[in-house]
């Protein structure tokens, strides 16, 4: 059942795109529901301590207010969703305790918005503040190494060979410290919650990026069934991670609902954003590396350190990708936290593997300086034929490409390797590079395929639609195993009571989604074959099921294109309304043969005033290997998005926590600056294609992830080869130059 019609590759427009650009896409927070009352959330105006009493008085008898809830008054929880997932291993209003700035100590509901926050605004508490561990410097002589389990997901410490030996051992070494900050997501969209509750079934609008995944922690809150649960998402206004989780508003809206018996929104503030949906924590990292004198690698030490809260132990596992980057017999990795008075991090993209990267990619660049030997080449010698940890072959490793075409296409070949030798007028002109990898991860996923008599087809799955393109993409993956024209296939989305499909995070959609639609589509196609040559009346009656192809809108014979029919021909005389195509994708992971991952080769240049020495990013080459690009288009914009945050991370993006409270200093975007339109330069993007059909049937891999993996390496490494200077801590900052 070949396919001839090929719709996956087209540049192909958002499906959503119109509604969004013209006002008519609708956010959670532009569902309504009658009746539906308004809540405010109150955070702690302390960093440390309990909560001795709240005057609830002044607001309750304040206009409009139908509820103060606080830990004193609120229904009690069934239990503790579990975690990763659920965001804290703390549920909301759990008790007097305090453990950072921000966290919520009270719910107040009112007919409106406005006077939720009058009734707020009237509350009176009584705290007893305790002294916070407030930065991460202040916590680092306790840090320790976590016990898995809860949000201690990957090993935390791993060694392979005598890395120590191999260190003594080896003609160079290098002994390194590197610094990333604290990082805020700042999607444009704050989260909102639509909670409704029908008897004992609760119907939940929520801004999140795993509707499947989310609607099993709120039932484990409430003790409800599953079933008894609908989550929808009908559009996410951007993520990057923070609306992964379960957080403490999305369970806070149900139970105002369940107190005042009615539908209850919650939309948090553009400051509640930056303090109660997480962030990437801050991490002091240490690399020693050990190697020969052309740059061979003999032993690879890689520890880390990231904050986390006194609610939860969650590791940044910057060394997580470091055993298996390079061909190296010698490693060591270790992760340790410690204890801040903040609010728990979260995923943000990529977590663990950015920060890392920065780190032993521009250690790659130091040891390359110290020998004479080009970045590239340095990297190229140390290319890992074979998975470094399992020994398993790669499938669709096309790193030494992304090494070749990237650099072509930026014209590494000009660069002079002497620091601060290149100039255009009063600039400072660097050329940089870093490589990027990241393990391909998968999930189980369904869907399902209408195809119907009218010769359109509808794709039905849970997936969220986060600003990827996956609507897009999906509806190009059913259209082709159809052939029909992506115009004539719809998607349904975002909604429990659509088959289960991946959340849209972790990079996983491209592969685990896209391969359950097109199963799905198959199915459909199978069904309609099927029906087809045992229709007596059908131009196909009798065929080979393997000689009939899917085009043009219908099905024909493979060997005489004129012998066939249209969809809509053969399902209305078979009096069919619509055929259903069932997916259901089960990935190998990493039991099966191969290693799977994906690539990146980043190059920048730069550019530094002499005078106010203000870093400049003019111009970006990436190379992407990723398997089979659905949709050059939307690959593209997803690229250089997760090129552009990074940008943000190298040299602007920094959520700095006062050295007293540990209070982010910086929780609203006038104050945390991340890159706009004139500080970005030329992006240009390259994709190094070869369908990976051992990593999927569709042959395509993740590209959301991979894309910032390497780039604040590739900027800083710029950076140094126009100054001179090494800087180690992120962001730099023109402070760091002077």
């Amino acid at each position: 059942m070949t396919m001839t019609d090929d719709r996956i590759g087209d540049p192909m427009r958002r499906v959503e795109g119109r509604d969004k650009v013209t006002g008519a896409a609708r956010y959670t927070a532009d569902v309504r529901t009658p009746g539906a009352a308004h809540a405010v959330l109150v955070g702690s105006a302390i960093p440390r301590g309990r909560v001795l009493g709240i005057d609830t008085g002044p607001a309750e008898r304040s206009p409009g207010v139908l509820a103060v809830i606080t830990h004193r008054n609120r229904p009690a929880w069934a239990a503790l969703p579990p975690t990763p997932y659920t965001a804290e291993g703390r549920l909301p209003l759990a008790d007097d305790r305090v453990h950072y700035a921000g966290q919520y100590i009270a719910v107040v509901v009112a007919e409106t918005r406005e006077q939720a926050e009058r009734g707020a605004a009237l509350l009176r508490v009584d705290y007893r503040e305790e002294t916070p561990v407030p930065t991460l410097d202040a916590a680092l002589p306790d840090a320790y190494v976590a016990r898995e389990g809860g949000h201690i997901r990957f090993p935390p410490e791993y060694r392979r060979g005598d890395p120590d030996r191999a260190l003594a051992d080896s003609p160079v070494r290098l002994d390194l410290e590197y610094r990333t900050a604290t990082l805020s997501h700042a999607p444009m969209e704050p989260s909102a919650t639509l909670a409704r509750w029908e008897g004992d079934r609760l119907t939940i609008h929520d801004s999140t990026q795993a509707v499947h995944l989310h609607r099993a922690l709120v039932a484990t809150a409430f003790g409800l069934p599953e079933e008894n649960v609908r989550m929808i998402s009908s559009l996410v206004g951007g993520g990057f991670g923070n609306k992964s989780f379960l957080w403490p508003h999305v369970l806070l809206a149900p139970l105002a609902a369940r107190v005042v018996r009615r539908p209850v929104r919650v939309v948090i503030t553009r400051r509640q954003v930056f303090t109660g949906t997480g962030h990437m924590a801050a991490t002091v990292q240490t690399v020693r590396l050990g190697a020969d004198r052309t740059g061979r690698l003999r032993a690879i030490v890689h520890d880390s350190v990231n904050q986390t809260s006194f609610v939860d132990d969650r590791q940044e596992g910057a060394p997580g990708n470091t055993p298996q980057v390079y061909a190296v017999p010698n490693v060591a990795t270790r992760i340790r936290v410690a204890k801040v008075n903040t609010g728990t991090s979260g995923a943000m993209r990529t977590p663990g593997d950015s920060a890392g990267a920065f780190a032993l990619e521009s250690a790659l660049d130091e040891l390359a300086h110290r020998l004479g030997v080009d970045p590239v080449e340095v990297r190229r010698r140390n290319h890992a034929d074979r998975h470094p940890v399992s020994g398993r072959p790669w499938s669709g490793k096309q790193l030494l490409a992304c090494y070749e075409q990237g650099a072509e296409r930026f014209g590494w070949d000009r660069r002079d390797p002497r620091p601060r030798s290149m100039t255009s007028g009063d600039d400072l002109v660097g050329y940089g590079m870093a490589g990027g990898q990241r393990t391909e991860h998968q999930r189980p996923a369904r869907a399902s395929v209408d195809l119907t008599d009218d010769g359109t087809a509808v794709v039905r799955s849970g997936v969220v639609e986060i600003g990827g393109g996956t609507l897009t993409t999906l509806t190009q993956v059913a259209a082709e195993a159809l052939g029909l024209d992506a115009a004539r296939v719809g998607i349904r989305h975002g909604d429990t009571d659509l088959p289960a499909g991946p959340p849209t995070f972790g990079s996983m959609m491209s592969g685990s989604g896209a391969s359950a639609v097109h199963l799905a589509a198959l199915d459909a196609r199978r069904a309609a074959i099927g029906l087809a040559v045992r229709d007596r009346r059908s131009p196909l009656h009798r065929a080979d099921p393997g000689d009939v192809v899917a085009r043009a809108g219908g099905l024909y014979l493979r060997d005489d294109p004129d012998r066939g029919e249209s969809y809509r021909t053969l399902l209305r005389r078979n009096r069919v309304n619509a055929l259903r195509g069932d997916g259901d994708f089960r990935p190998a992971g990493e039991h099966g043969p191969h290693a799977m991952a994906t690539f990146a080769a980043h190059f920048t240049e730069v550019r530094v005033d002499r005078n106010l020495p203000r870093v400049r990013v003019v111009r970006h080459v990436a190379a992407f290997a990723v398997g089979r690009v659905l949709n050059p288009r939307t690959a593209r914009n997803q690229a250089q998005g997760g090129i552009i945050m990074r940008m943000g991370a190298a040299l602007m993006e920094d959520q700095r926590p006062d050295p007293v409270s540990g209070r982010f200093l910086a929780p609203a975007l006038t104050d945390y600056h991340v890159p706009v339109h004139a500080d970005i330069g030329e992006i240009d993007v390259v994709f190094v294609q070869e369908p990976d059909t051992n990593a999927n049937p569709v042959g395509s891999k993740g590209l959301g992830e991979i894309s910032s993996v390497g780039v604040c390496a590739s900027i800083a490494n710029a950076v140094h080869h126009a100054t001179g200077r090494r800087i180690r801590s992120l962001p730099i900052t023109p402070d760091k130059l002077l």
